[in-house]
This record gives structure tokens, C-alpha cells and sequence, in this order.
């Protein structure tokens, strides 16, 4: 009855972790629900095997991360993660001048975000999409957390960079009056 708990305790702690872990790289919400469940189940039936060498959400992202490796060799697709990245939160009370230039800004970001070297887009996608903490991040990438804080600053500076040239470039808009 201990172990169910304990289960029970785990789900409850990084179901929700998970499925935003795979809902930010599929388009489809049965596949997340799906993939969620398989990560589980996998999870539970190796629990024995978890060593406690790494946090052990960096070992259910990893899980993950196989199984949604697995998932797209089977499917030969690339993840519609693209109107996922695109995506914008609307403010209540927002005009929709405003929302349409953070719908653009958003997307501008995830457009410099994809042209990083790919350690800096993974991350970035780890720390903002999946909200892995550093620790985390760098168990999942082999890295220890000051190399993976590193390449976050860095990825932070390029973006800054890139997004003040590009606002150089384009005028800054004149919002709602």
C-alpha cells in the first residue's frame, strides 16, 4: 500500500510536468496523454533501477525524452511544435494591436530560440517549455550546472543581441492609444 502511495505521490508531482514536456512538442493532445501514460508506466515497472545519481525528474525526462524518440521513429514526423512555440497567452482587457505585436515579438523570439547552436536551443526549450530547473537540465544533458548555466546566459545574450538588432531594423510599434 506504501509503494502505491508513493506512486500515487510521484504522478501527482510530474504528470504535469510531462505532458507540458510533450504538449510543447506534438500537435495532437491524445498522442501527449498517451506518451504521459507510457512515461509512467515505464517509469514504475524500472523504479527499481533509479540509482539516485541524478535528480530523479531529470531521470523521468529522460524517460520521456526516449519515449518521444521511439514515438516519432514510429510516426516519421517532425513535431508540429511550431504553432505550439507561436502560441500567445491573450490579457484580459488587451487590445488586439497589443496582442498582435506580443504574437509577433513571441514568435520572433522561438525564431532566433531555433537558430541557436543546439545546446543553447535545448536549453532554452528545457528551461522555458518544460520547466526543467538547471539542475535538472544538466542531468538530462550530461553537463554539470554550472556548464548548463553557462550556455544559458549565453543563449540569453544572443537573444537579447538579436532582438535589439531586429528592433533597430523594424522601428519599435507604437502600441494601443
Amino acid at each position: 500500500m506504501n509503494a502505491v502511495r508513493t506512486y500515487d505521490q510521484i504522478y501527482r508531482e510530474y504528470a504535469a510536468k510531462i505532458m507540458n514536456y510533450f504538449r510543447n512538442r506534438m500537435g495532437n493532445a491524445w498522442d501527449v496523454e498517451d506518451l504521459t501514460t507510457t512515461v509512467f508506466v515505464k517509469a514504475f515497472s524500472k523504479l527499481e533501477q533509479y540509482n539516485g545519481a541524478y535528480p530523479f525528474g531529470a531521470w523521468l525526462y529522460a524517460i520521456a525524452r526516449n519515449t518521444l524518440v521511439d514515438y516519432l521513429r514510429k510516426q516519421r514526423e517532425i513535431p508540429a511544435e511550431t504553432e505550439r512555440l507561436l502560441s500567445f497567452a491573450v490579457q484580459e482587457g488587451e487590445c488586439p494591436e497589443t496582442r498582435l505585436m506580443r504574437k509577433e515579438e513571441h514568435g520572433t523570439v522561438w525564431r532566433h530560440v531555433k537558430n541557436l547552436t543546439p545546446d543553447q536551443y535545448r536549453v532554452i526549450v528545457l528551461r522555458y517549455l518544460s520547466d526543467m530547473s538547471m539542475l535538472e537540465i544538466a542531468a538530462e544533458m550530461g553537463k554539470s550546472e554550472a556548464a548548463v548555466k553557462i550556455i544559458h546566459f549565453r543563449a540569453i545574450q544572443v537573444l537579447r543581441q538579436r532582438m535589439k538588432k531586429q528592433a533597430g531594423r523594424n522601428g519599435l510599434p507604437s502600441g494601443c492609444r
